[in-house]
């Protein structure tokens, strides 16, 4: 009796082994740093944000379905009467000729959020394969110092502008920023770099009707944020 109850309770125990071994969660975090030429100044934003990707067996139904989910605030650049910029959540409204641009620089499943530390760093990723999506995560956490992100790799970049009476947010080509902010206004660059940081806070420089707007927060914050 006594052992027909032990090896009852290993069949429960060691089915949670088997699933904490090959169903977990890996988080990368990462500040992005939002580089603006305004005239004759520049003027930036920063952001750290917390990636989690789920690893998941090839035999999980799911496996496909585990899009990573960011914990932050989207990084904001403050151009005073202009308005503010928003690198947001959302994937980019992209070309077919800037989808072919944006594969050249990096392979990569996820979306746009996901894959921004692997284009700044060069590296493959996404990949749906159990093994290999753990590999390029695992070479992923062992890189360092500041990237470059290509302008074609980023989330889609977006401005508020008073229509009607109504806050609603314009579309904005990372090349060609004046046309909605006026001559001398030019995305100069964005910076990415691994940071074991907190996670940044709400930006104060928010106004109070978008910090109340709670149908943005899968564009310009995170899903656990509150």
């Amino acid at each position: 009796m006594r052992n027909g109850c032990l090896m009852a309770l290993g069949v429960p125990v060691g089915l949670v082994i088997l699933l904490w071994l090959n169903f977990y969660t890996v988080h990368v975090r990462y500040r992005l740093t939002v580089e603006v030429q305004d005239g004759d100044q520049i003027k930036t934003g920063s952001s750290v944000i917390d990636v989690s990707y789920n690893i998941e067996p090839s035999w999980s139904p799911s496996q496909y379905n585990s899009f990573p989910l960011p914990v932050g605030y989207a990084p904001t650049v403050d151009l005073g009467e202009k308005g503010l910029l928003f690198l947001t959540f959302s994937d980019a409204t992209r070309t077919a000729a800037q989808h072919a641009e944006r594969n050249k620089q990096v392979f990569c499943l996820f979306d746009d959020i996901g894959c921004l530390p692997f284009a700044a760093y060069r590296l493959t990723g996404g990949a749906a394969d159990y093994a290999r999506k753990k590999t390029a995560l695992e070479d992923l956490l062992r890189q360092r110092g500041p990237r470059d992100v290509p302008f074609v790799t980023l989330p889609q970049l977006i401005r508020f502008v008073d229509i009607d009476g109504q806050h609603k947010y314009v579309d904005l080509p990372p090349d060609d920023l004046a046309a909605n902010f006026g001559p001398g206004v030019k995305l100069k660059r964005v910076i990415l770099q691994l940071t074991g940081d907190p996670v940044t806070p709400r930006p104060e420089i928010w106004p109070q009707w978008l910090k109340e707007k709670g149908q943005m927060s899968a564009v310009l914050k995170g899903y656990q944020n509150d």
